[in-house]
Parts: C-alpha cells; structure tokens; sequence
C-alpha cells in the first residue's frame, strides 16, 4: 500500500487540531488559532516521523505516546499548576478517543478497507475523503450533544465560586454565583460589572458612600451624585444602568476596585478590570451566595 505523506501529514493536522480545539472547548480554557496549530503540528510530525523511522520502536511506546501528549498539551495550553494541566490532559485523551471511535465507526459501516497500526488508523482507497468528513460530523453532534448534557446538569452548588474584593488595602471575601445572565457592563469603559449585596460590602465602603445605603437613598439621583462628587473616592465610583434583578431603567452605585480574586488556591486569578455594584437587598434566598459574576469573570 502506497502511503502520500504529504496527504497524510494533512489528514494529522486537521484531525490534531480539532481534537485540541474540542479539549479547549470542554476544559474551557481560552488558547489562540496559533498555538493550536503548533500543538496539531507535532502530532502530526510524530506520526510522520515514526512512518519513516519504523526500526525505533521505542517511538511506538506508550510511554512515548504519553510523553507526546504532555508535550502537545504543554505547547498547546501551557498550563502553570499541576491539577489545571492533569485535566486538560485527561480531556485531550477523551477528545482523542472520541475521533477514534468515530473513525473506526465509519471504517465498520461502510464496509471499507483500513486497519490501525501502531496507533495510526490507516485507510484504502477513495474513503480517505469520506472517513474525515464522517469524523468531523460526527464529533461535532457528540461535543454539541455532551456540551448541552453537561451544562443542563450543572446545578447552582456547583457554580458557586469563592471571590475576594480588594479596596483601599482592605479585602474581604464572599460566595459568589456564576450567572451566566449577567452581561451587565460599565457604560463609559464596557468592563464588565459583578454585582454585590451591600451587606457584604459594608466595611469595605466609605463612610459617605455606606450613609446611602444605610438611609436607602441610592434610589434618589441627586442624594447619590451629590455624596459621590464630595468623597475623595469620587474617580473610583460609576452610575451603572440596569434594567434586571426586579427593576427596570434603575441605576446602580458601583466602585472599581484595586482588584478581585476569582477561585480556589489552584484555580484563582486576579482580575483588576472590573466594576463591582452595589446591591441593597438579598440575591440569595438561602444566603449561599453574596454575589454574581458573569461568566466571562471565570472563563
């Protein structure tokens, strides 16, 4: 059987970088085109390389293998903590084997020639084509399907994060509910805003901004912007419109704070880009969270 390594090279590479695209989607790390297209590339170049090199067998290992995985996961992801860069590679593998799975599918059905060799799936004749395109599809409706399965699971509990808001040299900490209705954003410089309760704000505020809520005046337009233009915090404080959380065209007080930390110990992350509003009532009937993030806070 006559092998194009031209076309094969090809194949890897296409097939390489979707599988790597699928683990980003599922371990939802963000990670550029490019860096996704060097990790497809060494997967591809090691499948060529082992072709023409067919005397080394220790390449045909599984601890060779294995050590190609951490290799294209650490070009790929280049993932800091140890826990972060585990999961990213148990879901390569399953993103890995679902594209198998569906290729050996297709070679099963459709009845034509191909037989899998040191890991490498090879394929006759004219289904070369059709074995690709039958995998993407195929992948595609499985990620799609998983995705929607995955996320119509996840319940409240498991979307609460632990967040610390930083201001003035002081921090407290607080639960917070990832909503992913929550687009609200600052108008004059479109960060995105996170919304908490006042009660879990209040030793954090100045005293002059505390007094607005304390007296339930953050409704009263000219009682706000007259306390916020007197206080020497006044470059720190936006007027945010909102038309959610049971009222329309309101207006809410938020500060930017000197930062927030967003996470667990291996996860968190330090974000300076944000508004935090304030909110004068309870966002949780059950007090389990004291705060809202959008997703993007978390992503």
């Amino acid at each position: 059987m006559e092998i194009y390594l031209d076309i094969l090279l090809l194949e890897n590479l296409v097939i390489n970088y979707l599988i790597l695209y699928v683990t980003a989607k599922f371990s939802r790390v963000r990670v550029s085109t490019l860096r996704l297209f060097a990790g497809a590339i060494v997967g591809a170049l090691y499948v060529i390389f082992i072709i023409l090199q067919p005397g080394m067998k220790v390449y045909y290992t599984a601890f060779a293998k294995i050590l190609l995985s951490v290799f294209i996961i650490a070009i790929t992801f280049s993932p800091r903590k140890v826990l972060p860069f585990l999961k990213t590679l148990v879901i390569f593998y399953i993103s890995t084997f679902i594209f198998a799975g569906a290729a050996l599918a297709f070679l099963y059905f459709n009845q034509q020639g191909g037989f899998v060799r040191n890991g490498i799936i090879y394929v006759f004749g004219q289904s070369r084509g059709s074995l690709m395109f039958f995998g993407i599809v195929t992948v595609g409706i499985i990620v799609k399907i998983f995705m929607e399965v995955i996320q119509s699971r996840i319940n409240k509990d498991k979307l609460l994060i632990p967040v610390k808001i930083a201001f003035d040299n002081r921090i407290i900490g607080l639960p917070a509910l990832v909503d992913t209705g929550n687009s609200l954003r600052d108008p004059l410089t479109n960060i995105p805003v996170m919304v908490v309760e006042f009660k879990a704000l209040e030793e954090l505020l100045p005293s002059e901004i505390r007094s607005i809520f304390e007296n339930s005046k953050e409704d009263d337009l000219n009682c706000v912007t007259a306390t916020i233009s007197t206080s020497r915090w006044f470059s720190r404080f936006r007027l945010i419109p909102f038309s959610s959380l049971g009222k329309e065209n309101g207006m809410l007080i938020g500060f930017k704070p000197d930062f927030i930390e967003v996470g667990e110990e291996e996860e968190k992350r330090d974000i300076k880009n944000v508004i935090v509003g304030i909110y004068n009532r309870s966002l949780s009937g059950n007090d389990k969270y004291k705060a809202l993030l959008g997703p993007e806070l978390v992503a």
